[in-house]
């Protein structure tokens, strides 16, 4: 849906004061961020203002060279009514600083100009934006709508908190945490589009529309709300997506953990047949009660009594078993299942100890050199 956004107010710099009495002056002419709405329904809307949508080229490039004006119009400006509201311009360079943007202003109307000597020194930009209404969180704190395609329009001379005190702007010690709340808002149809207009500003709008052989629908003006209450509630909200986001990874993990499980013991049963098959054929005698790791350190013990594994951890006893194995590969290959013992294309057997396997394959090899000399 495409929408009017009259933006809450920043101060501008020092103004500069020409020779010709022209004033130039630099200022943010908006900024990135999460800003509050109230619909014409009462609704309050959090619309995001994402940074790569503030920052984006043709957004910025829409705001150069656009007029300035003292005080936001009743109407969007055009080529037609420019010469009527503009008291100056916007800088070609417009530019990111933070999380703002900023621009240098040329003021050139008289009037204007005492305005600002008499203490009129705010902006506040009017732009549209497509308004897409995908919820979420930024920052920490939720939204409900995001803007897309930001296009100034122009960025008009403002009293500070002329709007009182429904336009504030609140900011903590860092000015890192800020809340804004606009003015309230109408909905303005016209030609089968909807556009959100201050409601101060949407009577007289009708006005000119109709004046001009339109016909505009207009919705009641909000009421205020409750600012306690809304954010008791938006707060609700995130909980419980929160929670249902919660529920969900732990069914998740629950699942991914009896998988495991599941694969583990499948690994360690097919690794006690085996061992059990090997001790056979190496005559060692083993107990059924007897745990994968004691099978392992008996068929050690048969096959290579100088090797000690007194005090040595079940990995060490797995990679040296997996080592004598590769060293005695012909008896072990006789087993019909020694060449089967894979599990997700792995040699079960040998991957919990490759560091002893290694070390132990040396050893051996290390020993017959000695033995063929």
């Amino acid at each position: 849906m495409r929408v009017l956004r009259l933006d809450n107010s920043s101060p501008l710099s020092k103004p500069v004061r020409l020779p010709n009495g022209f004033v130039r002056a630099e200022g943010y002419l908006t900024r990135s961020g999460i800003f509050v709405y109230r619909d014409g329904l009462g609704n309050t809307v959090r619309e995001l203002r994402p940074p790569e949508e503030v920052f984006h080229p043709d957004s910025l490039a829409s705001f150069a060279l656009v007029p300035v004006t003292n005080d936001h119009p009743s109407e969007m400006l055009t080529a037609d009514n420019a010469k009527q509201y503009a008291v100056g311009s916007v800088s070609e360079s417009v530019v990111p600083e933070g999380d703002k943007v900023r621009a240098s202003l040329m003021i050139t109307d008289a009037a204007a100009i005492e305005a600002l000597d008499a203490g009129k020194s705010e902006l506040s930009c009017g732009y549209t934006a497509d308004v897409e209404f995908s919820p979420g969180v930024w920052n920490g704190q939720p939204y409900d709508a995001v803007q897309r395609n930001i296009r100034g329009n122009h960025v008009a001379l403002v009293d500070a908190g002329r709007a009182g005190p429904a336009c504030s702007i609140r900011m903590d010690a860092a000015g890192a945490a800020q809340e804004i709340t606009m003015n309230e808002v109408v909905m303005l149809e016209l030609g089968g589009a909807q556009y959100s207009v201050p409601a101060d500003l949407a009577a007289e709008l009708v006005k000119m529309l109709e004046a001009k052989g339109l016909k505009p629908v207009m919705g009641d003006a909000a009421k205020p709300a409750d600012p306690k209450a809304e954010m008791a509630e938006v707060k609700a909200d995130a909980q419980r997506k929160i929670d249902a986001l919660q529920a969900r990874l732990d069914a998740l993990q629950s699942a991914a953990s009896a998988k495991t499980l599941r694969e583990t013991i499948a690994r360690e049963v097919r690794e006690d047949i085996a061992v059990t098959e090997m001790a056979k054929r190496f005559d060692v005698t083993v107990a059924e009660s007897d745990t994968l790791e004691a099978k392992q350190r008996k068929v050690i013990a048969k096959i290579d009594p100088s090797i000690k594994l007194d005090g040595q951890s079940g990995v060490y006893v797995a990679g040296s078993y997996a080592t004598l194995m590769s060293v005695h590969a012909d008896k072990a290959a006789a087993s019909p299942r020694a060449g089967s013992l894979k599990f997700d294309g792995k040699d079960d057997i040998a991957d919990p100890a490759e560091a002893a396997r290694n070390e132990m394959l040396n050893r051996f090899a290390n020993a017959h050199k000695k033995e063929g000399k």
